[in-house]
């Protein structure tokens, strides 16, 4: 008689939203009313209205349960239909129903609401274990099954007439044994990837051994650099001392010509004098001619003042040349500048050189390791500061000591050149790549998110493929591709990008994963 009395009302319900033939939606609808009017909430008496969260791109769905609300009330009280927006948080929800097509995000939801008190109204949910109410079809009917546990765990309470609406209980039981059924194949599948995991280790433990090697080289080149460096600081402290030689020397250069200057300025006085007693002299001869006596003295005037000519030259001449020496002098200062600025430039020819050998791989004209783990941490720090998004690229030459120990190591270094080209050739201006170290490369693509960095990836990959590297043997990568995001360090994000890496050649290589 209940379950009649309940179909009876499921049937008016559904007669009352459309007078037209019933559809699917309209029964979703009038079932999901039901189900709340049989499931009691904790506090119940102070809730307002109830609040029903759809989960659905469904126009029609959604526009019979607006309808729904607009025409009924459930338990005496309005219930207000809400459209779900991911970009929303949405607080005291008494329901959420969640239909097929939007079945990707109900595990999210289902733990975001975990312990809120509230029912969750799933379409056709696979995973049993944590349906509360999902609805089914049999025969093309809609029917529904029950989780009680999932409910009760809500703290929320089940009228016994839910059942008589035409659903079934789930049995816990089956679950629980078909999840030991899992839990067992997840083991086995645990022991057979522990058996590849040691392979790995000895394939691990064996380029460990060539890093350690490569550390004692690069230990030895780091030690030559330092000595490069120590001679450096020596030629800078020298050319520091010359520079404030030559400052002095300018000095005493100012100081000469200033001297030459008053030099010039008493001679071109003495000049002056000379000429002006020049026409006394010349004026007395034409005043005394008629007298002997005051002609021979005015001769005798005019000798001594010729010897006083004579000599102010000869004092003249002597000048010139102590002014010509002291140009020679001053000649001599300007070459000393000459070669100390020369030597100068040569040691910041010098200082670049050494700066570039710091910074650059040998080999392949890429950045190193250490160039790239300065710019990786200005890149976070700008990140933690602005937000701005990049993300990090690790290839690796796939097969590598097998193209060695074929072709010969020529033949590997010219693979290693021919894809440091591409990537130079290929890549953003604004983008970072470098040597990682034997076949790896990294590439940190600046102001790139993760979909961005891994169409890059997949190009990269196909060019590098398609490449003719002059050996009877086609050359591929595989590719780890890793974002940033604010729960990320430097070294946490190195190791995603790795493991990404990783996953790649487990699955094959030749290919792009994402970690």
């Amino acid at each position: 008689m209940k379950l009649f009395t309940y179909l009876i009302t499921l049937f008016l319900i559904i007669t009352n939203l459309y007078s037209d033939e019933v559809n699917e939606e309209q029964i979703k609808a009038a079932y999901t009313y039901n189900f709340m009017k049989n499931i009691s909430w904790q506090n119940e008496a102070k809730i307002d209205k109830y609040r029903l969260l759809i989960v659905s791109k469904n126009d029609t769905l959604k526009n019979m349960f607006s309808m729904l609300a607009s025409r009924k009330n459930l338990k005496d009280k309005n219930l207000e239909i809400l459209i779900y927006d991911e970009k929303k948080n949405y607080k005291n929800i008494q329901a959420i129903y969640i239909d097929e097509n939007s079945s990707n995000i109900y595990e999210k939801l289902f733990f975001e609401y975990e312990k809120e008190n509230t029912l969750f109204i799933s379409d056709n949910y696979i995973d049993k274990k944590q349906v509360m109410i999902n609805l089914v079809e049999h025969e093309t009917k809609i029917s529904f099954e029950i989780n009680k546990a999932n409910i009760l765990n809500q703290t929320l309470e089940i009228s016994p007439n839910l059942i008589l609406l035409g659903g079934t209980e789930i049995d816990v039981a089956k679950l629980y044994k078909s999840s030991q059924d899992a839990l067992k194949e997840q083991k086995e599948t645990i022991n057979s990837l522990n058996q590849k995991i040691e392979a790995k280790n000895s394939e691990l433990n064996f380029k460990i051994n060539s890093i350690e090697e490569q550390k004692v080289i690069i230990a030895n080149q780091t030690k030559n650099i330092k000595t490069y460096e120590e001679r450096l600081n020596t030629q800078t402290k020298l050319l520091e001392k010359q520079t404030l030689e030559i400052e002095v020397q300018k000095k005493q250069l100012n100081e000469i010509q200033t001297s030459i200057e008053s030099e010039k300025n008493k001679l071109s006085n003495a000049i002056l004098n000379v000429k002006e007693k020049e026409k006394i002299v010349e004026s007395l001869i034409n005043l005394q001619k008629d007298k002997q006596f005051e002609f021979e003295k005015a001769k005798k005037d005019l000798d001594i003042l010729n010897s006083q000519i004579e000599e102010q030259k000869n004092n003249l001449l002597l000048k010139e040349n102590t002014i010509s020496n002291q140009k020679n002098i001053i000649s001599a200062l300007v070459i000393l500048a000459i070669i100390v600025i020369v030597l100068g430039l040569n040691g910041l020819r010098l200082n670049r050189l050494l700066k570039d050998l710091s910074q650059t791989d040998a080999l392949s004209g890429l950045y190193n390791r250490r160039y790239m783990n300065k710019k990786l941490e200005e890149e976070i720090m700008k990140y933690q500061r602005y937000g701005t998004p990049f993300s990090l690229l690790l290839l690796d030459i796939d097969y590598f000591k097998k193209i060695n120990d074929t072709f010969g190591h020529d033949k590997g270094d010219l693979v290693i050149k021919k894809i440091s080209s591409l990537m130079q050739k290929h890549i953003r201006n604004t983008d970072i790549y470098a040597r990682w170290g034997g076949e790896e490369f990294l590439i940190l693509a600046s102001n790139s998110d993760l979909s961005g960095a891994v169409k890059l990836a997949n190009n990269l990959k196909d060019l590098i493929e398609n490449s003719d590297f002059e050996i009877n043997n086609k050359v591929t990568v595989s590719i780890g591709v890793s974002s940033m995001n604010k729960h990320l360090e430097e070294e946490s994000l190195l190791k995603l990008v790795d493991n990404a890496l990783y996953k790649a050649k487990e699955k094959g290589r030749n290919r792009v994963e994402i970690a």
